[in-house]
């Protein structure tokens, strides 16, 4: 780690801070359940369909992860929060993490930047008892407008919150949004591989051990 003087901590939520058991979940099995009920077709040809339905709409669209967009698009009985409200049994933070983030918020400013829309957001923050540890929560799809963490995101945020990249180190578990993009913005970045698969510099498999690597280099002389 480069920056000896970081203010800001920045994270990741699904599947850095929040097991991703609630958001798959919500796409894959409550939805495709209230298609079933009101189709009358299996679960499973529920499934196809929805999935097929997805990929028409694709990652590189905002609508893609925009919850509200779907159920007026299947034409959903139910109501989208209560939804949510049903699966929320289903948000879990990993156990590290708030014993974790409540030492860092002692030293650092804490932020979340997230791809997931606001009321993924919303309702995994707060049943995951994470409100009150962070200055500020991004959404680059509902705030930003973006389908992606790209290098322009992480240079908006920063503009935005008028931070200077180099006053800010990020962590993620996304090879690509987490680690690629906020290096090619100037952040310094780490890659958290809670599987162990990969080792190496700028790797961390849990966040304890982010914790370890960003307390140690603040310390060095």
């Amino acid at each position: 780690m480069q920056n000896k003087e970081a203010k800001f901590l920045s994270f990741d939520l699904d599947g850095t801070l929040i097991s991703l058991d609630f958001s798959v979940a919500i796409w894959h099995e409550a939805i495709p359940k209230l298609v079933a009920g009101q189709r009358g077709i299996s679960i499973d040809e529920a499934l196809t369909w929805v999935s097929n339905q997805y990929e028409t709409v694709g990652e590189g669209s905002l609508e893609w992860y925009d919850l509200t967009y779907w159920f007026r698009r299947f034409d959903l009985e139910e109501e989208w929060r209560k939804t949510l409200d049903r699966y929320q049994h289903l948000i879990h933070p990993f156990p590290e993490v708030k014993d974790v983030l409540k030492a860092l918020a002692n030293d650092y400013r804490l932020i979340i930047l997230s791809n997931a829309s606001r009321p993924f957001i919303q309702a995994e923050m707060e049943v995951g008892g994470l409100n009150g540890l962070f200055e500020h929560v991004v959404s680059a799809t509902s705030d930003f407008g973006e389908v992606k963490k790209t290098r322009r995101f992480y240079t908006k945020v920063c503009q935005t919150l008028g931070v200077e990249t180099h006053d800010m180190v990020h962590v993620g578990d996304h090879w690509e949004f987490d680690y690629l993009a906020p290096l090619n913005a100037g952040i310094e970045a780490y890659f958290l591989d809670r599987s162990g698969e990969r080792d190496g510099p700028g790797i961390v498999h849990d966040l304890n051990e982010f914790a370890k690597m960003v307390n140690e280099e603040r310390a060095t002389p």
